[in-house]
C-alpha cells in the first residue's frame, strides 16, 4: 500500500502538502476572478480571444473546478487554513 493510500484511509494529509494545495486552488480562483474583473471593468477585448463569453465561461469553469477540489480536500482531509506567515 503506497503512502497516499495510507494517508487517504486515515483521513490525514501532511500539513505542508495540505497548505500547498490549499494555496494552489485559492490562487487559481483568485487568478480567474482577476481576469474576469479585468475583462468586465475595462471592456478588454484580447485579439486572440474575441469570444468574450467563451473566455468568461472558461474562467468560470476554472473557478468551479478549483472550488470543487477545495471542497473535496476539506471534506476528506479536514478544515486546515493556509498559514499566511509561509507566504
Amino acid at each position: 500500500m503506497n503512502m497516499v493510500t495510507k494517508q487517504r484511509r486515515n483521513g490525514k494529509m501532511n500539513d505542508k502538502l495540505f497548505r500547498t494545495l490549499l494555496k494552489r486552488y485559492e490562487a487559481e480562483i483568485e487568478d480567474a476572478h482577476y481576469k474576469i474583473d479585468c475583462i468586465n471593468d475595462h471592456n478588454l477585448v484580447i485579439p486572440e480571444h474575441v469570444d468574450i463569453t467563451g473566455e468568461i465561461d472558461t474562467l468560470l469553469g476554472k473557478i468551479g473546478k478549483a472550488e470543487e477540489k477545495l471542497s473535496v480536500m476539506r471534506k476528506y482531509y479536514g478544515e486546515k487554513k493556509a498559514n499566511k506567515n509561509i507566504l
